[in-house]
């Protein structure tokens, strides 16, 4: 290059390169050919000894291309506020630190280049491409409050920080593959690419951790694989992208915290499927916004602590945490789940090894509990769960090791369905449950040491008790719903029986004839040592069984309970044999009956004769010997079927008691 040829900017700019002297051309309107600027830097003019050559330039306008590319740069590139005519070539560059605050450019290539120190595009506005593809940074890379359009830094290696704070960027920015060592701070950066990728971040490696508080994002966020250390902190970020995923980090491994609360908005699915969380996913404050799809799908995440999405959690759409594994406590207090006619939360085959909160839960669709093993306790306290003719809450096979507390206001309009659930204690005091077809609260097969049942109120349908096996049993028994199933319910103690009246409308409301529920209450009452009870409780039975008989049946059924209770009320066939026998013996002993052989005839005895008369089997020798004439020999007959009667019954009653004892 030719000296002569420099116009006065360029020979300013030139004359202050080896001393890294400032030139500033802001308002003069004067021009920089890119070539001049190369020349520079590839060593056209080197520093005496005793100095270090920089290029520190402002305002100045760049004609031309700066083309450093396949170059090593040994000085630091300074130049604020410049105006490119045509993008700078950097590709396959070595540069020390290279700076353009403050510039704009139509695009800027420095792909498969070096930059030992740092890359500063602070406040820069790009036309174009970025392409930042391969390149390796042993500095930090700043983009903070730089407008850029399409950044394309696949395979991108940064040594230090990635500082986009407050960027502006309209187009895909692609950092697939990159490593940063040190922390990618994104906050408040805006995203613009409605309809696509916003930010494409897959296998990314964040060993420091991904700060973005206050991202907004128009298109998807893809993180999918991505490594990220310490935290990943989302406060406050609004992603967009509906009908679409709003977020992708499935398979993504965070170590410490996943932090999505604080006012965090997505509209479109929010994905972690299979993603692993070292420390607590933060989600309360969040508002997810994927109505008629899945507005969560954390399906077999991992979380090494507790999930928090409580107060001010809020979605539209279906919440998806199957086959989940949470190392804490699972915390919905507060949280409003809306979807309707669908699943508000799915937590199918989940293991939580603390609690699950839902005091205050609202959820409009069905809340799932298949085969979920939850630690400690179920905490649904003054929650409202509402799927209208369907089920609110499903929790088959689910596992408790603490209460399943639906009490103290809890309110369901829907069904609830328990069927071989396992808990702690199982509390439904002060509940209202609304179901449909006929049963409002299905708990066929659970086992649980405790349950509440005393003030619960269940309406359009009653309670499936059949092959529930309970340690204690804690109800009203005034206050049960009508036709409870409660075949095979076994239970070992009630804690307040109550009236006796009560028990027995109880069992007598239940659906269709069963043996078992009163027999099983009759043990209890006779291991209570309540044994008037436990008898009373059993020939209530036998007159309920007498409404499924045959009317021949039923006549003898009338006649056992008549006479001796069905064995219960030994005491009624004494008192009748004993009337019988006075009757008898006050009649034939002023009518003797006519000996049938005179001279062989004993004395006539009227106690023992009608005696003779009542017991078919004994015989006194007085009923062979004497024929009664007239009516009676009528009270004969009548006396001696009374005494079949009265005999078979007992004998029957007595039976039944002995083989049951």
């Amino acid at each position: 290059m030719d000296i002569e040829d420099l116009s006065d900017a360029e020979r300013a700019v030139w004359d202050a390169f080896p001393s890294a002297g400032k030139v500033d051309l802001t308002g003069t309107g004067e021009a920089v050919r890119g070539e001049v600027v190369s020349a520079l830097l590839l060593g056209a003019q080197p520093g005496g000894v005793g100095q270090v050559p920089a290029l520190r330039l402002t305002g100045a306008r760049i004609t031309g291309v700066l083309d450093v590319s396949f170059a090593e740069v040994r000085y630091a590139v300074l130049m604020r506020d410049c105006v490119f005519d045509e993008p700078p070539a950097l590709y396959a560059a070595r540069l020390r630190q290279f700076s353009l605050t403050g510039s704009r450019l139509p695009g800027l290539s420095a792909s498969d280049s070096q930059v030992d120190g740092l890359l500063w595009l602070r406040s820069c506005q790009v036309d174009g491409p970025l392409q930042l593809v391969g390149t390796r940074i042993d500095g930090t890379l700043s983009l903070r409050s730089a407008r850029l359009a399409d950044v394309e830094a696949y395979a991108l290696t940064v040594a230090r920080n990635i500082d986009a704070t407050d960027a502006e960027i309209t187009g895909e920015v692609m950092l697939k593959g990159a490593h940063v060592d040190g922390t990618c701070v994104l906050g408040g950066a805006r995203l613009s690419n409605p309809g696509g990728v916003a930010l494409d971040a897959d296998g990314i490696e964040l060993p420091s951790g991904l700060h973005a508080p206050g991202l907004v994002a128009e298109g998807e966020v893809r993180l999918p694989d991505a490594r990220i250390g310490r935290r990943l902190v989302l406060t406050a970020a609004r992603l967009s992208n509906p009908g679409g995923t709003a977020l992708d980090a499935d398979r993504a491994r965070i170590d410490g915290a996943a932090v999505l609360d604080g006012g965090f908005r997505a509209e479109g699915k929010v994905s972690l499927r299979s993603a692993a969380i070292g420390g607590t996913l933060l989600l309360s404050g969040a508002d997810l916004d994927a109505p008629g799809g899945t507005a969560l799908n954390a399906r077999l995440v991992g979380i090494g602590s507790s999930l928090r999405a409580a107060n001010g959690f809020r979605t539209r759409g279906r919440v998806c945490l199957d086959s989940a594994t949470i190392q804490g406590t699972a915390d919905f207090a507060g949280a409003r789940l809306s979807d309707p006619g669908g699943q508000a939360l799915s937590l199918c085959r989940a293991e939580v090894t603390g609690g699950l909160a839902g005091r205050g839960l609202h959820a409009e669709g069905e809340v799932r509990l298949v085969d979920t093993v939850i630690g400690a306790s179920v905490e649904l306290e003054g929650a409202h769960l509402s799927n209208p003719g369907g089920r609110a809450m499903t929790g088959y096979g689910l596992t408790v090791s603490g209460v399943l507390n639906c009490c103290d206001g809890f309110t369901s309009a829907g069904r609830l369905s328990l069927a071989g659930a396992r808990a702690g204690e199982l509390s439904f005091d002060d509940a209202t449950i609304s179901g449909f077809g006929g049963l409002a609260l299905g708990l066929r097969r659970v086992r649980a040491e405790m349950l509440w049942f005393s003030r619960c109120t269940l309406t359009d349908g009653s309670v499936d008790l059949r092959h529930a096996r309970i340690d204690i049993l804690r109800d009203d028994p005034a206050h049960w719903p009508a036709r409870p199933q409660l075949d095979g319910f076994v239970y070992q103690a009630i804690d307040k029986p109550g009236p006796l009246a009560a028990r027995l409308a109880w069992l007598d409301a239940a659906d269709g004839y069963h043996p078992q529920p009163y027999e099983q209450l009759a043990a209890v009452f006779q291991g209570m040592g309540r044994d008037v009870e436990a008898r009373t409780v059993r020939l209530a039975k036998q007159r309920r069984r007498r409404r499924t008989l045959t009317l021949p049946a039923r006549v003898w059924g009338v006649a056992q309970d008549w006479t001796v209770g069905y064995g219960y009320r030994p005491l009624r066939a004494g008192i009748l044999l004993a009337a019988l026998l006075a009757i008898g013996t006050m009649l034939f002993a002023a009518h003797h009956p006519v000996p049938l052989k005179k001279d062989e005839a004993p004395a006539f005895n009227a106690f023992l004769y009608t005696l003779d008369l009542l017991l078919p089997i004994i015989s006194f020798g007085q009923e062979p010997a004497f024929n009664p004439r007239g009516p009676y020999q009528w009270l004969a007959a009548a006396l001696i079927a009374s005494g079949w009667i009265l005999a078979t019954t007992i004998a029957a009653g007595i039976t039944r008691v002995l083989s049951r004892q």
